[in-house]
């Protein structure tokens, strides 16, 4: 690493040290979590929209976190909450720093 930096250095090169970073967008719109397929940004579908759900938890992201990890019932559409289970699953195996990262993307909207 040390060699990497001093090279970086000496040619006046950039070196982009975010290894490992997560990107939130990238995980709602990537094949594996299929977010998007439920949640649109703005316009309500099957799930609530991107746009409500950062409605409803701007002022408490903590709670966004606990439910998309499985520790908090819904406050938005509870009612629909069976049919999304399944998907929900998915976030289970998340690492806190995705979750993180996926809170931080659906609260811009």
């Amino acid at each position: 690493m040390k060699k990497l930096l001093l090279a970086a250095a000496i040619t006046g090169m950039t070196v982009n040290l975010s290894f490992g970073a997560v990107d939130g967008k990238e995980l709602f719109n990537n094949k594996t979590n299929r977010c998007a397929i439920c949640h649109k940004e703005t316009k309500d579908a099957i799930g609530p929209s991107l746009k409500t759900i950062a409605e409803y938890y701007k002022n408490n992201p903590d709670q966004l976190k606990a439910f998309l990890k499985g520790e908090a019932d819904p406050i938005i559409w509870p009612d629909r909450f069976n049919m999304m289970k399944p998907q929900m699953g998915k976030l289970k195996a998340m690492s806190d720093e995705e979750i993180n990262a996926l809170v931080e993307y659906i609260l811009k909207h």
